[in-house]
Order: C-alpha cells, then structure tokens, then sequence
C-alpha cells in the first residue's frame, strides 16, 4: 500500500448542503499547517493535490466546488476543477494540466469479477451486480458517466437507463473507498481513480470514454442539462487557477508536476501546462 492510496483513506465522507441549490457537497479533506494557502480541488485530484505542498486541500464535486465559491461558503486562494467550463464566473484565466478517461473499476475479489472484466457493458446492467456512480449534478465524472451510457446505448452496446438505475449514487470522494473494501462490484470511475488505488479496470472505448481529441465529434453528441448550464460532451481536461497572489506558488506546482501526475494515472499532453483566458 503506497502513501498516495494511505493520503486518500484518511478522512473521507461526510456530507454537506450547499445552501439554497440542492446539491450535495461532499468528503471535505484538509492536510497542512492552517496558516498555509487553502486549494479547493476535484474529488479526483484528492490524492495527487495532498502530495503538492504549500497549501491545505479540500475536495469536493468541481460542480459542487463552483456553487460553494459563488455561493460566498469558501473563499480558496487556489481552485482545481475537472471540467474548464466550471471556472465560468469564478475565475478568467485557467491552466490546463491533465487529462484523463472514464473506466470501469472493478473489484478483482468479487463474484462478479470476470464477468465484468469479459464483457462490461452487461455486467453493469445486471441486478446481482452491485455498480457505483456518482452524482451528475455535482461533479463531472457524474454527467460524463450519463453521457458515456448514452453513447453506448446508441451504439447498442447496453440500456443506458437500466444501467443507470442498476448504480449507487456515491461521493466522488468515497466511491472508491467503496469499491476497494468490497460493497461494491465495479464503479465508473476515471482511470487515475483506479490507479491510485492498484484496482484492476475495464477500459471503455475511445469514442465513449471522453479522453481522445480526435472523438470529440462523437462525445458533441450528447449533453447534460445542470441547474445553470448545458454542458455537451467534450474531451476530459482538468484546469487550474489561484484566485490570489499567496494560491499562484501552489498552483504552479500542481500544474507542473508531470511526473507526479503521469504517476498518479492521468495524461499529460506535451503542451501542458497551457495558460489560456476563457472566452
């Protein structure tokens, strides 16, 4: 059991309202000295963001992040999301530093292992099969689970509904706690998600799994509607940005930290980190 995988069993769950939007705000996880930068950062970035030092860090849903900021609950020096689009109205400039995939995590001592691992797509409608997701309306892996279901349903390869009703919704945060003590059978999860946590995983293909460029014409065709916004499939990105002066030091180490990162299991194109002002 490496130190990454200790970092993220510490801590996690409970759960909050975020005031006046009906969304849950989940598994909030601080490590460093109070008077440090504070960094508000994606469930899935939990266990790469507590390696960077010079901030404390909390996660939560990057859905779920951005009403917390806009709504006045936190005031973070820096912020890391996993979907661009969130920083609308909180911040103007972002960087982009990873990438990353949906897969299908699995637990290689469950009854349902083989099955799930030979043919996925009708493992995780099965009613014996004990699946997780999480929410769509607090975090990307949430929505972009619904939009991967509806891309392989138009291509026949399940029923998205049954699939998703067949799912226990969980925290980003604790879902992989989750699937790794066993209550569990599989989870949609994103695939740093599994490596941090040595699971064995199900790659989705390319053209659903929202991590290739070149599918982006396949992954348009499907959205998602949140409280605010319609957001349409697009390759996955992760971004950051400090909201102040004293958040800029961490930012630039999370968003530099290549090696950490590629560690970790997310992707990093040669271009990152890229510094852009969003339109």
């Amino acid at each position: 059991m490496n130190l990454t995988r200790r970092e993220l069993l510490v801590g996690l769950g409970g759960t909050a309202v975020a005031g006046g939007l009906g969304a849950a705000v989940y598994g909030g996880v601080t490590s460093g000295a109070d008077d440090t930068p504070s960094a508000l950062v994606a469930g899935s970035l939990l266990g790469v963001a507590s390696q960077v030092p010079g901030a404390t860090v909390e996660a939560h849903g990057s859905v779920a992040v951005r009403q917390l900021i806009r709504d006045g609950l936190r005031d973070p020096d820096a912020v890391a999301l996993a979907d661009p689009r969130l920083f609308e109205g909180v911040a103007e400039q972002v960087t982009t530093f990873a990438t990353n995939a949906l897969v299908v995590a699995y637990n290689p001592d469950s009854t349902s292992a083989d099955a799930i691992r030979d043919d996925w797509a009708s493992a995780v409608q099965r009613s014996g099969v004990a699946v997780g997701r999480t929410d769509p309306a607090v975090d990307p892996l949430g929505y972009r689970t619904v939009m991967a279901l509806e891309l392989a349903a138009r291509e026949d390869l399940l029923d998205a509904d049954r699939a998703l009703d067949n799912a226990r919704i969980l925290p980003e945060t604790d879902l992989a706690n989750v699937l790794e003590r066993g209550d569990l059978d599989a989870a949609f999860v994103y695939r740093n998600m599994a490596v941090e946590r040595d699971l064995p995983l199900v790659s989705l293909p390319d053209r659903i799994d929202f991590s290739t460029p070149a599918s982006a014409d396949s992954y348009a065709r499907v959205s998602y509607d949140l409280d605010d916004r319609t957001v349409r499939g697009r390759p996955i990105r992760y971004a950051a940005t400090a909201l102040t002066d004293a958040g800029q030091p961490w930012v630039d180490r999370l968003t530099g930290g290549h090696d950490r990162l590629h560690t970790a299991g997310f992707g990093v194109p040669e271009s990152y980190p890229d510094r852009y002002v969003l339109a």
